[in-house]
């Protein structure tokens, strides 16, 4: 482009700047500072000019398709289930084939994996006892048949069979086991990146594709802050994604994908104001769900008994206390509330988390209400646009880089390059 194009040669003062200097700026050492200073001094900017205000942020998250090959999946399940077969085949060929062939005492524990380590130190002994058996070959020769040579060759097969099989796939095992870091795929080329359902499916069959999951945080259509997770889901990226943002924090808007337990209390305990939808608030306002006897607000609720009846008469007394772990261990404590006459009841237990209840009690009257519909309302036509920018008019739709380190730097150009265009449209209206 530098050497066909005369305005960018005028632009750039007749400096020849070339593909390889531009992909070597953009994983240079020091982007991932040089992008978040930017980002902070271009808010600041915004913010003297009146364009935001850095209140409240609109959140949302899009999936972004990185440039890994999508046949390179790697299934934890998958994954487990070859590992829990490979621990048998080799207990059980320990035990045959190799403890009758040698001097030394191999003791296994059934209840624990064999390690890859371990492999190597069994390695270890069978060629020591190769060694000794060779060298007593040829030390004493024998005439005729010899037994010896006939271990040998046994030797030797079970020797390539622990070093080349068994160990190679030991070690393949546990590095997939620690590449997961608690996530169901991975891509091996891309070992950051996990496989997604993206909402760009041309073949309509749900492929699953390798992605990160981008999280944007928005004021008047301008990027704030961003930040790039493995994770698919957005629950588990509200917390982690607010406590790099580099301002105070004070209002929180998003949908129903942040509304977890744990996001909206702790959100309550940093005094961060919030609006963000919980799962069932879509359907909580409908007539059908308002009527309904699954509805825990048309149940009776006995504070002496501690006990709940439907509404069809059937009382449910407390039972006990269940106590349960999120998957990123997040404590909830669940009041169980067992039927009367179990066997006539429409359902035989009733489960209530009042925790989560009182938070999404509070969270829907401020939904409801009309400066919170109102704000809640903007967030549509404030950060869902971006995506479609990005995507649609600046054509970025699937990374060009590998790692999470590189695929963020890429990210946050993109991005910053859209903050410019918006304040220069802005600039040039005004």
């Amino acid at each position: 482009m530098m050497a066909e194009n005369l305005a960018m040669q005028y632009l750039t003062g007749q400096l020849v700047v070339s593909y390889r200097t531009i992909n070597r700026f953009r994983v240079a050492a020091g982007m991932e500072n040089l992008l978040r200073e930017l980002f902070i001094e271009l808010n600041l900017q915004l913010k003297m000019e009146k364009l935001v205000t850095l209140d409240g942020l609109y959140i949302d998250g899009t999936k972004i398709e990185v440039n890994a090959n999508k046949y390179s999946f790697v299934w934890k399940k998958a994954t487990e289930k070859f590992s829990a077969k490979l621990q048998e085949q080799m207990q059980v060929y320990f035990q045959e084939e190799i403890t009758p062939l040698i001097h030394q005492a191999i003791e296994l524990d059934t209840q624990e994996s064999i390690s890859s380590e371990q492999l190597t130190e069994f390695a270890q002994l069978l060629e020591e006892e190769l060694a000794g058996l060779s060298q007593d070959i040829e030390e004493t020769p024998v005439k005729g048949k010899d037994e010896r040579k006939t271990k040998r060759r046994k030797l030797k097969k079970v020797l390539r069979k622990v070093k080349d099989d068994f160990s190679v796939r030991a070690e393949k095992y546990e590095i997939y086991q620690e590449t997961f870091q608690g996530r169901k795929s991975f891509s091996k080329t891309d070992h950051d990146a996990t496989f997604m359902r993206m909402k760009e499916d041309p073949m309509r069959n749900g492929q699953l594709k390798p992605g990160y999951n981008l999280q944007i945080a928005t004021e008047n259509q301008f990027v704030l802050h961003y930040d790039i997770y493995p994770n698919p889901t957005d629950t588990r990226t509200l917390l982690p994604f607010l406590e790099t943002y580099p301002h105070e924090l004070k209002t929180v808007v998003a949908d129903a994908g942040y509304g977890s337990e744990e996001n909206l209390l702790t959100l309550d305990r940093m005094g961060v104001d919030h609006l963000i939808k919980y799962g069932l608030f879509d359907k909580e306002q409908k007539k059908k769900h308002k009527e309904s006897n699954r509805n825990l607000a048309n149940w009776t609720y006995d504070g002496t008994a501690d006990s709940y009846t439907h509404p069809e008469g059937w009382v449910y007394q407390f039972d006990h206390l269940k106590h349960s772990h999120t998957t990123i261990g997040f404590k909830q404590e669940i009041r169980v509330y067992k039927a009367e006459q179990p066997d006539l009841a429409p359902q035989k237990g009733l489960y209530v988390n009042e925790r989560y209840q009182v938070l999404k009690r509070k969270e829907s009257q401020v939904l409801l209400s009309d400066e919170g519909s109102h704000i809640f309302a903007q967030r549509k036509v404030d950060v869902e646009p971006v995506f479609g920018q990005i995507k649609a008019c600046l054509g970025y739709k699937r990374c060009n880089l590998r790692g999470r380190r590189q695929v963020k730097i890429d990210m946050g150009l993109v991005l910053m390059a859209n903050n410019l265009l918006k304040y220069n449209k802005k600039l040039t209206k005004n």
